[in-house]
């Protein structure tokens, strides 16, 4: 049945229309979580994605104790679907399946092709050098004083230093930059009754103080859609 679940919500996202949204609800965005949701006959099956920044308070990699203990202890809680969302008591739903993970993602691509940015400014600034360098010995074969020559090379060779530590403090800015976490959790839910199923309530608000907005895609038997679901409105209704 799960494989069915994700084979109807993965035909679903890709329609235009709905693909479109999916590459939007998958971007990483402080206070936005991600939520698909795949409703076929009696079963239920919920993905989740959260920002560590909304779960945890943090994006880095856990650095001590408490760190470590807050990320365990938050997958520990999205293990429950309770913490999460509330089904309908009349659809008689009953959970057969919950996990959550952590997970950190690494952003190195971006990295890799600034240095190699970098590395086409450095050559240009050596041909330019270079090209200095050629000015200077026309300058000097013409009469020009030799000690001013080594003052321009000095201030030379100062702006390069200069250049040289504004790099190093723009690679020290991307590396701080490049981890993202995000927990995900997957539920699934066996109803007895699920034409109740017709609104979902999001307790998930009350419990992670950082979160402001879920973005949902759905897909039942009756059709697909999307809604946005926020703490000031934690409640979503089906189609």
């Amino acid at each position: 049945m799960k494989t069915t679940s994700l084979a109807l919500m993965a035909s679903v996202a890709a329609t235009p229309l709905m693909a479109q949204e999916h590459r939007e609800l998958s971007a990483h965005v402080h206070g936005v979580s991600t939520l698909e949701i795949a409703i076929e006959g009696g079963t239920v099956e919920m993905r989740l994605e959260a920002p560590g920044m909304d779960i945890v308070g943090f994006e880095y990699a856990p650095s001590n104790e408490t760190d470590s203990m807050a990320v365990d202890t938050s997958v520990m809680r999205l293990s429950d679907p309770a913490t999460v969302v509330t089904l309908p008591e009349a659809a008689g739903c009953e959970v057969v399946e919950a996990e959550a993970e952590y997970e950190l993602e690494e952003h190195d691509h971006d990295h890799e092709e600034h240095a190699d940015g970098e590395d086409h400014d450095h050559e240009h600034e050596e041909h330019a050098e270079g090209e200095d360098h050629d000015h200077e010995h026309e300058e000097h074969a013409e009469g020009e004083d030799h000690d001013h020559e080594h003052e321009e090379h000095a201030e030379g060779e100062d702006h390069d230093h200069e250049h040289e530590e504004h790099a190093e403090g723009e690679d020290h800015d991307h590396e701080e930059g490049a981890t993202h976490s995000a927990f995900h959790a997957h539920y699934t839910f066996e109803c007895a009754n699920p034409e109740a199923l017709t609104t979902i309530e999001f307790p998930f608000f009350a419990q992670f103080e950082n979160a402001q907005e879920i973005e949902a895609q759905y897909v039942t038997d009756a059709g697909a859609g999307s809604a946005e679901v926020s703490r000031d409105a934690p409640e979503m209704t089906l189609n």
